[in-house]
């Protein structure tokens, strides 16, 4: 994710790919999401995998003034505990979407922490880096 979000010049930004892209790997590696799924708890909590990453973004992201968040470690409980759900309904529900679904998260994730909300839709609608170097980065 740090390769694929270097380019973002607005850590909110960041914050939103990072989250969007996650919220897609779970349809095109669905082995990697059940072992999201199953040690996420975990893993929101390690310094390693996909929590240092979203810590990161999200300090950044208040450090800019971009989003207005009282307590950094209860904004990446509340970011890892809305990937966990993610990852759960679009197990429960194969037929759902998971980049609508992806993006509609963050979008509530980004007014939480204080977007606008033309801001926050501006932010979702943007392109994404290239999946295929996802691929290749999850394996």
């Amino acid at each position: 994710m740090d390769r694929l979000t270097a380019d973002a010049d607005d850590p909110a930004v960041a914050f939103a790919q990072s989250f969007r892209m996650t919220g897609r790997l779970h349809r095109r590696h669905p082995e990697l999401s059940r072992i999201l799924l199953h040690h996420g708890l975990e893993l929101a909590q390690s310094d390693r995998g996909p929590a240092p990453r979203a810590f990161h973004d999200i300090r950044a992201a208040v450090d800019a003034g971009r989003f207005e968040v009282e307590d950094l470690d209860l904004a990446l409980a509340v970011t890892a505990g809305a990937a966990l759900a993610l990852d759960a309904l679009l197990h429960a529900q194969p037929d759902r979407d998971d980049a609508t679904s992806a993006d509609l998260v963050v979008r509530g994730l980004l007014r939480q922490f204080g977007i606008p909300a033309d801001e926050a839709e501006r932010i979702c609608s943007l392109d994404l880096p290239d999946l295929e170097v996802t691929d290749t980065l999850a394996r």
